[in-house]
């Protein structure tokens, strides 16, 4: 890590149109990363200062990544879901839970603690409420959970994977649902946070080991730090506008990893990747499993 900026580590040169799904693998012990628009996909490894980087034969955008058993990565595309192989740069085709809808893109995406991924969609124009919430089983099954967002963004489970978190983007709030386990059905939504027009957007999510919520802020310019009862507990600014996703990594796992996106060349800084310690580590990443 290199360079300072409001108490923040930044870490590398690389600057992203927009970065997006940061993770850190928990056997590699690496960050990863996208650039929706590269369309790239990063990994950094702390311990030896490595940095690597992908651009899968696909053109459009990566809309986010998630890590399976087998080692591969699974990615969000324009058309799909595909798994990646690092190592061979082999692309295969998974699932398509939007069914070829037009005007539909794939977004954030997340594995929840029992090995099962969930991935929202949002309208291309991002006007109409077109956006759906998909949960995918093991064998490909689909489950939807929920509908009618124009934005769907950072899925995030509560320690005990018995909440989900699910930012609204455009509707600016994050909503908090139980999520049963062994059904995979969501329910008992409820208003976790709002924000107003100063705080930007919500964007990408992650939890700590003691149930806090992080959010990114896309046009606010920090990431905030809220109680498992929606109460916030601490503000976290940084000295670019459009903040978007978060994670928890790091040996110990309190290292919070925080992504941007480009500015009009507003700062410097735009697009960079941050790191800051925090008191509270976070908890490892589920992988998805598949059949």
């Amino acid at each position: 890590m290199r360079g300072e900026a409001a108490g923040w580590q930044v870490i590398g040169e690389a600057r992203d149109r927009l970065g997006e799904s940061a993770l850190w693998h928990p056997y590699e012990h690496a960050l990863y990363w996208v650039d929706f628009y590269g369309p790239t996909i990063h990994r950094f490894c702390p311990a030896n200062g490595e940095f690597s980087r992908w651009t899968p034969g696909i053109g459009g955008v990566i809309g986010s990544l998630a890590f399976t058993a087998d080692g591969s990565l699974l990615i969000a595309l324009a058309d799909g879901l595909y798994l990646f192989d690092t190592a061979t740069e082999r692309l295969e085709r998974f699932a398509d839970p939007n069914g070829g809808r037009p005007g539909i893109g794939y977004n954030d995406a997340k594995v929840d603690r029992d090995g099962h991924y969930w991935v929202g969609t949002f309208d291309l124009k991002e006007r109409e409420p077109r956006g759906i919430l998909y949960r995918v089983g093991p064998s490909q099954a689909v489950m939807i959970a929920d509908s009618g967002f124009v934005v769907c963004n950072g899925p995030a489970f509560s320690p005990d994977g018995a909440t989900m978190y699910f930012s609204d983007t455009i509707g600016r709030r994050l909503i908090a649902y139980h999520l049963d386990r062994e059904s995979g059905a969501v329910s008992e939504p409820r208003l976790f946070a709002e924000f107003g027009m100063e705080d930007g957007l919500p964007d990408g999510l992650c939890v700590d080991s003691a149930g806090a919520v992080y959010c990114a802020h896309y046009g606010g310019g920090r990431v905030t730090k809220f109680g498992s009862d929606g109460e916030q507990l601490e503000s976290l600014p940084l000295p670019v506008r459009n903040v978007t996703s978060c994670c928890l990594g790091g040996p110990m796992l309190d290292t919070l990893f925080v992504t941007t996106a480009e500015d009009g060349g507003a700062h410097p800084l735009d697009g960079a990747i941050f790191a800051r310690k925090v008191h509270m580590p976070g908890l490892p990443e589920p992988l998805f499993r598949m059949a």
